[in-house]
């Protein structure tokens, strides 16, 4: 689990703010302006990345609206989980489970599947 997103999210996810209207949505062209803005300012290595984020949260937003945008949770997500671990136990079959943030010790494949309102289970 992590509460927010790498840097890189952050800035596409303002830009695409600053390129959404409540009342047209997201402009036709805007797939070809994201490859332009993101070959200027974001790294080049990162641009599929960056790509793929964007056009999955611009149907986000389509389904959703623009709270999809949303660089930070309108709720404490630990939290929740905390809450709800008994269920999840169950469900899962498990003895014990642990709630844990993003950090070092967690191996690159899991923590790349790790977002912002979407927790993970690892299995260890």
């Amino acid at each position: 689990m992590t509460d927010s997103f790498p840097d890189w999210k952050v800035r596409v996810l303002e830009w695409m703010k600053y390129q959404y209207s409540e009342s047209d949505g997201f402009p036709s062209i805007f797939m070809k302006d994201l490859k332009q803005w993101s070959s200027s300012s974001e790294d080049k290595k990162n641009m599929k990345n960056v790509m793929q984020f964007a056009s999955f949260t611009k149907k986000e937003v389509e389904d959703v609206g623009s709270i999809a945008m949303d660089t930070q949770l309108p709720f404490d997500q630990s939290t929740v989980l905390e809450n709800i671990i008994d269920y999840i136990k169950k469900q899962t079959n498990l003895d014990e489970i642990d709630v844990i943030k993003q950090h070092d010790d967690i191996p690159p494949k899991v923590s790349e599947n790790v977002a912002l309102g979407k927790p993970y289970l690892w299995l260890r």
